[in-house]
């Protein structure tokens, strides 16, 4: 199992010259230099690896370029100008989507990235974007995809944050390998020989495509025979500039690597047909439910040209848990900086970013303005420390504030100390899941379907055939499941150990005080600023039970919360109750999602019985799943932190694109995780 970082992942430290150029004090070495540092990427890794040829000459949607050493993203920036050329001088060009997979120990800080790209006014609108995006310091894998022009054309950069020798092993790596070309990048051998060795070519061939492509500003031996040892064939080139040679080299794969063991398995959809001109038209794919899941999943498809067609059970979309006016908004993290918040953290970011986009065109959908959550009893306040005292996260994701500044910042008296996320806030799911079906319609063809509630589906002659309710069944060639707490009715998911949480949200009328409060605050419960004149409370919590009637007992139970951790609040909001709204969340025992392909029970229990003995995992075949069945769901109450990141991932398993988070992670959210473990334990009981 992937383990993070338990010590705060420390950013670069730089000195500037007199030329405004920023230098490592850890490695004494420039980063760029401002006379020719565009001019010297261009020749070294777009020219050296021939990336204008190699994008013409391939069939495929999309393309895989590696990097060692992130520094200021100037390498990555000008690979967008030039594949923006790319696109716009062959518009019709199957290849639309460019993946860059960065590593880097030291990241900047957004405020030495900002001063870095200063000197590069050319690349001014994309170093803008990618500052807008750029994360704080976190380990990890941070994914932001950047629109180019043009319809669905993309370039999508994973930024992994960490030491290389760590996070090359996490990128997920299918047997036929992941990268088309690499720029082995970073300061030089002599200042960074701990990045430099054996290890990191091995872990290079490990991921690359036959025939993939290299490149590097060196041409030491020691850098040339590692390459050469694990089947690189290298050449020598004139170098940039002063410098006389540099190597440039092609992979030579004699043999299958992958770091995908076979019980987490992930089938995507073999030889998908992509909505490129001139290629056929694509199945699409049907997605059964109608809210935020089925919405952001039919968004990350759509920008990749995939149509789809979603069912919905009601008149409109998200009316069951996505229905709420307002959601908290912010990550589970705690100080063990377990796979919960491992997960948590990314996923967090990852939204934000997403709804940040959105809130700017409508502004109904939400407001980013911060969550408090209060050290409401002696547990929650150790655990608060914990999460401080780790040093993993970095003061733009979370800080730990005094019962005063709470105050202050919240614009109400706050008791408690608190933690607070400067970039959570609250978003409305139901317009939220209306912003995205409208923008996924702007990339692709998305139909809604209304008044469809799914009775059951069968697996007929290659399709699933979808029985709903008084009407004819439909034909899917590629289904997935996205109906929260309802995907433990279908037979092919009864196994799976889901569980609903009813829970019901109480709306209060604001008061001219009540409207001060800026701030979500999370304690025993929740409480929003004022929307259109209401706050959301919430929320009860029934476990086992799919739904009921709003009432007044829950009411009072939401407001005794709020009594007793916020009473300045309680006092003016006491008696305002307006209504409610109850829904049924979908959740599961270990508190992660499940996303990916719907496993087959008793295959699984038959092909794993004896996986108690520990034998190697090529004793076993990949995991029994259901043809072309996909699910999404297990949300629980964090639907709105984890849907755009676990559509993200969903969508690439579909295309057989780039995985956007560590293979440990993807593992932990594959839907027979729990099988697997219990199976491990010689549990036969599942």
């Amino acid at each position: 199992m992937f383990k993070q970082q338990k010590n705060c992942l420390s950013a670069a430290k730089l000195s500037w010259n007199d030329n405004g150029e920023p230098t490592s004090v850890e490695f004494n070495d420039i980063y760029f230099n401002t006379a020719d540092g565009l001019d010297e990427t261009t020749y070294v890794f777009i020219e050296q690896n021939k990336l204008h040829e190699r994008w013409l000459q391939t069939d495929s949607a999309s393309y895989v370029i590696a990097e060692t050493g992130f520094g200021s993203g100037l390498n990555f920036l000008v690979t967008w100008q030039h594949f923006k050329h790319f696109r716009a001088h062959n518009p019709n060009h199957p290849l639309k989507r460019l993946y860059f997979i960065s590593f880097e120990k030291f990241p900047l800080t957004q405020g030495d990235l900002i001063k870095s790209h200063q000197r590069w006014t050319s690349l001014s609108k994309q170093a803008t974007a990618l500052q807008s995006q750029y994360p704080p310091v976190l380990a990890g894998c941070h994914r932001m995809p950047f629109a180019l022009d043009d319809d669905n054309s993309q370039i999508i950069l994973d930024l992994w944050f960490g030491d290389i020798k760590d996070t090359i092993t996490q990128v997920s790596t299918p047997p036929e390998g992941i990268v088309d070309s690499w720029y082995l990048d970073g300061f030089a051998p002599s200042k960074n020989p701990e990045m430099w060795n054996q290890n990191l070519y091995n872990n290079m061939a490990k991921l690359s495509k036959h025939n993939a492509s290299m490149a590097t500003f060196t041409a030491a031996g020691d850098v040339r025979r590692g390459l050469q040892q694990t089947g690189f064939v290298i050449k020598k080139a004139k170098g940039f500039g002063k410098k006389r040679e540099m190597i440039t080299g092609l992979f030579e794969r004699t043999d299958k690597y992958t770091n995908h063991n076979p019980w987490f398995y992930r089938q995507g959809v073999t030889q998908f047909p992509h909505s490129n001109e001139g290629a056929s038209t694509p199945s699409r794919i049907t997605i059964v439910g109608g809210g935020v899941a089925s919405a952001t999943l039919a968004l990350a498809l759509a920008k990749r040209g995939i149509s789809s067609e979603v069912l919905c059970k009601d008149q409109s979309l998200a009316c069951g848990a996505s229905g709420n006016r307002q959601g908290g908004f912010y990550p589970l993290i705690n100080g063990q900086h377990d796979l919960l918040s491992q997960f948590y953290a990314p996923a967090f970011l990852y939204a934000a970013n997403r709804y940040h986009d959105i809130i700017q065109r409508n502004p109904e959908v939400g407001k980013l303005c911060g969550v408090l959550s209060l050290d409401h009893e002696e547990k929650q306040a150790k655990a608060h420390s914990k999460v401080i005292d780790s040093a993993i996260f970095p003061k733009g994701l979370v800080e730990q504030l005094t019962a005063g500044q709470a105050s202050t910042l919240s614009g109400i008296a706050i008791e408690h100390n608190a933690l607070h996320f400067p970039t959570g806030g609250w978003v409305s799911p139901k317009s939220l899941t209306s912003e995205l079906i409208k923008l996924a319609q702007q990339h692709s063809e998305v139909v809604v379907r209304y008044n469809c509630q799914v009775e059951s589906i069968n697996f007929v002659e290659d399709n699933w055939q979808v029985n709903i309710t008084a009407q004819s069944p439909l034909k899917a060639d590629i289904l997935v499941l996205a109906a929260g707490h309802e995907i433990a009715n279908f037979a092919q998911c009864q196994h799976l150990p889901f569980y609903a949480t009813a829970g019901q949200v109480s709306h209060l009328n604001s008061t001219e005080t009540s409207e001060k409060l800026n701030k979500v605050l999370c304690y025993q419960g929740y409480v929003t600023p004022s929307h259109n004149g209401s706050h959301s409370l919430g929320a009860s919590f029934n476990r086992d039970i799919s739904g009921y009637d709003v009432n007044d007992i829950e009411h009072q139970q939401n407001l005794d919360k709020l009594e007793i951790d916020v009473p300045t609040l309680f006092t003016e909001i006491n008696n305002n109750v307006n209504g409610g709204k109850v829904g049924v969340r979908c959740s599961v025992k270990d508190h992660l999602p499940m996303v990916g392909n719907v496993p087959e029970y008793n295959a699984t229990k038959t092909l794993y019985n004896d996986l108690y003995k520990g034998k190697p995992a090529h004793h076993y075949e990949n995991s029994p799943i259901e043809s072309q069945l996909f699910m999404l769901g297990g949300l629980g109450s964090r639907g709105l932190c984890s849907a755009p990141l676990l559509a993200e991932v969903l969508a690439c398993q579909l295309t057989n694109e780039p995985m956007p988070m560590s293979q440990s992670l993807l593992d932990q959210l594959n839907p027979n995780r729990y099988w697997i473990k219990q199976l491990k334990k010689h549990n036969v009981d599942i």
